[in-house]
């Protein structure tokens, strides 16, 4: 009898190997379950008065932030601001003011308004300026998991602002929520 068992339980491996296989082979696209979660990288904080992104660097040397505008517009545009930042060596974290003035390290890369896509499925990518109350906006700087899936992004308005004292930042819970953490503790755990 154990012999019985014994292969069976190679076949049923041997069934696993072969589909695994044939997974691999098929492409990347069913890859998915095995790939890494997508990852925020940004929370948001106020330092000196001003809506920054602190974004843990864990070990990268570049990183995007991208601030846009959320759905509740007059116009259909979608308004965006964005920065590529070049990071030193061995950099924890980064601020980086939302909507500042290009600087040192700082490639600005939404500083004119295009137009995307053919008509009639075209939209006027516009740069956002200002952040204003009564609007809804969303800090981004994550890597893409999977197939392209995105980790939660911080959503935030400007009385949000308010609530976020020194040494805390704002950081995404799921995609409905965000929650005030220490900034320590946010970078921690992203590059933990």
């Amino acid at each position: 009898m154990p012999i019985a068992e014994d292969s069976t339980m190679t076949r049923s491996l041997a069934v696993a190997v072969a589909v695994l296989m044939a997974m691999i082979s098929t492409g990347a696209c069913y890859l998915a379950p095995f790939g890494p979660d997508p990852v925020q990288y940004a929370a948001l904080a106020v330092i000196d008065g001003r809506p920054t992104a602190v974004v843990a660097a864990c070990g990268r040397s570049t990183v995007d932030v991208k601030v846009y505008l959320g759905g509740n517009t007059m116009d259909d545009d979608f308004h965006v601001w964005s920065v590529t930042v070049t990071l030193p060596d061995q950099t924890q974290d980064v601020e980086v003011e939302l909507l500042g003035a290009e600087r040192p390290g700082w490639k600005i890369t939404s500083s004119q308004e295009e137009v995307v896509g053919a008509s009639p499925y075209s939209f006027k990518v516009v740069p956002l300026t200002s952040i204003e109350p009564g609007h809804h906006y969303t800090l981004d700087s994550s890597d893409g998991g999977p197939e392209g899936s995105s980790a939660p992004a911080v959503s935030f308005t400007t009385e949000d602002l308010t609530k976020i004292g020194p040494g805390q930042v704002l950081s995404a819970v799921d995609y409905d929520r965000s929650k005030v953490v220490s900034r320590d503790s946010f970078v921690n755990d992203r590059c933990g």
